[in-house]
């Protein structure tokens, strides 16, 4: 389990302090050198406290094992890294450095090299777990930007969609008005014009006029037989012509009514064109707003990711060179001094 937690690096480094402690090669170390380990790999405070308190209850004898060691260290605050460095890796560095001179000193020139190359391993991982930190900061803006682009192309559609709803309602409200409008203005035009043509007195010929004067006249004469039969000429002519009067008086009717229809739905298809370009308007400057915001989008996360590339390129090299940086120092400490086991 805390193999999980430390890599092979730290393990190795870990175990080197260790043995530093244990001098007898027991496989122990007492709970007061756990004190001074944990002072040297920089467990202090509250942290190094909950580590002890831990040691006390594991310790048999007043002693602890590497692997109990261990499992102490994971029990410890364990507060995850961001993107500067880690002061654990920083410290088992310094140790491995300290330690590598040391074994340099005394001539042990392969356990210095297994140093130096634990040393190379340890900073290099580090080196990647940083920029990785920071990929993982500029990630996470990138999507927070996006994010909220999406929510920016969601409302601008939804702003939009309810405008056109609007329109649209608008527009048929405008037709049904015009619509009943023209019913009314239909009916008043039917009653005007039945009125008209009822008023107007009929025009009779010259023939049903002659027989109807010939009548009045055998009549006056009080020649009533041959009124009679001048009547019923009279009568029969007349209704003939009035049947073809109220023929033709319909079909005047049906035609002028035709024309009114005729006018009022040239009126409705104007109204209907007008309609539909004002919708066509209104879709080409949705589509054109459309473009101009997913390209302001595109600026936005390109500018984004272009100084994100500038950043990544200086603070990576800003890392190389801190960590490069920590480990002279620590060659110039240990250079000065031996590693010390208080």
């Amino acid at each position: 389990m805390a193999e999980a937690t430390f890599s092979r690096e730290e393990i190795s480094a870990l175990r080197g302090i260790f043995s530093l402690y244990d001098t007898d090669d027991s496989g122990y170390i007492s709970t007061k050198e756990l004190e001074a380990v944990l002072q040297k790999i920089g467990r202090s405070g509250d942290d190094a406290d909950k580590i002890m308190e831990g040691a006390e209850e594991v310790a048999s004898e007043g002693k602890i094992t590497f692997d109990d060691f261990l499992a102490l260290l994971e029990k410890g605050n364990k507060e995850v890294p961001g993107e500067g460095p880690d002061p654990k890796v920083l410290e088992f560095l310094r140790i491995l450095e300290e330690y590598r001179v040391k074994c340099e000193d005394e001539g042990n020139y392969l356990e210095a090299g297994r140093a130096n190359a634990q040393v190379e391993t340890l900073r290099r991982q580090e080196e990647k777990r940083q920029q990785k930190a920071i990929r993982a900061r500029q990630i996470n803006e990138r999507t927070e930007v996006q994010i909220a682009h999406n929510m920016q192309y969601t409302d601008f559609n939804a702003a939009w969609d309810k405008y056109m709803e609007e329109y649209d309602n608008m527009a048929e409200m405008y037709i049904q008005q015009m619509t009943e409008r023209h019913a009314v203005k239909l009916l008043e035009f039917q009653r005007g014009l039945q009125k008209e043509m009822t008023q107007k007195p009929p025009k009779w010929s010259r023939e049903l006029l002659e027989w109807r004067r010939r009548q009045h006249i055998l009549a006056r004469q009080k020649n009533y037989s041959e009124a009679q039969k001048i009547k019923k000429i009279a009568d029969s002519l007349e209704d003939k012509e009035r049947g073809s009067m109220n023929t033709s008086h319909a079909a005047v009717f049906a035609r002028k009514e035709a024309s009114f229809r005729q006018q009022q739905q040239a009126e409705l298809q104007a109204l209907l064109k007008r309609i539909d370009a004002r919708r066509k308007e209104h879709i080409k400057q949705r589509n054109l707003d459309c473009k101009r915001l997913l390209q302001r989008n595109r600026n936005v996360q390109a500018v984004l990711e272009s100084k994100q590339a500038v950043e990544s390129v200086k603070a990576f090299a800003d890392i190389k060179k801190d960590l490069m940086h920590s480990l002279a120092m620590s060659t110039t400490r240990a250079a000065r001094k031996p590693l010390s086991t208080n």
